[in-house]
């Protein structure tokens, strides 16, 4: 149950959207938890790299219940997901993957060949990235502890 609009969660209309800069501190906010400087948060947005879960029956200016951070390289078709973050009370009940689908969605509509990601293997991330598609990608050396996935779209 949502308790600002008392509505329960499933019953919102959600829509995966690009973030607009006017949400940069929403969007900092909810990926505190993910290796990204905040300071970058703006130029990401700026290349149409955020995209937010939003409840459609509110303003534009309400904050997400989840963003996701990408990172291009347009010229080699790819695109890597820096994070994914959803508001504390919302976990665990396929908000994550709901986003992360719809951004395949448009990636693979704007032309876009394959999405890399780096996770632990044994972390939430792998769970969700499994979820979606991604596969561990046995050919790359694990950076700093984490399994880079991958997924062709």
């Amino acid at each position: 149950m949502d308790t600002t609009t008392g509505r329960s969660l499933a019953a919102q209309t959600l829509l995966v959207r690009r973030a607009v800069l006017a949400s940069e501190q929403d969007v900092a906010a909810l990926l505190r938890d993910v290796p990204i400087d905040p300071g970058e948060v703006p130029d990401l947005i700026r290349q149409r790299g955020v995209f937010v879960l939003a409840d459609l029956t509110l303003p534009l200016s309400a904050p997400p219940v989840a963003v996701a951070a990408l990172r291009y390289d347009r010229a080699a078709g790819t695109a890597r997901l820096v994070g994914v973050g959803v508001l504390a009370p919302w976990r665990r009940r396929g908000l994550g993957r709901r986003l992360l689908t719809g951004i395949l969605t448009l990636l693979r509509a704007e032309g876009f060949e394959r999405v890399y990601a780096y996770t632990g293997t044994a972390d939430a991330g792998a769970s969700l990235l499994a979820s979606a598609g991604f596969a561990g990608d046995s050919g790359a050396a694990p950076a700093g502890g984490r399994s880079r996935f991958s997924l062709t779209l």
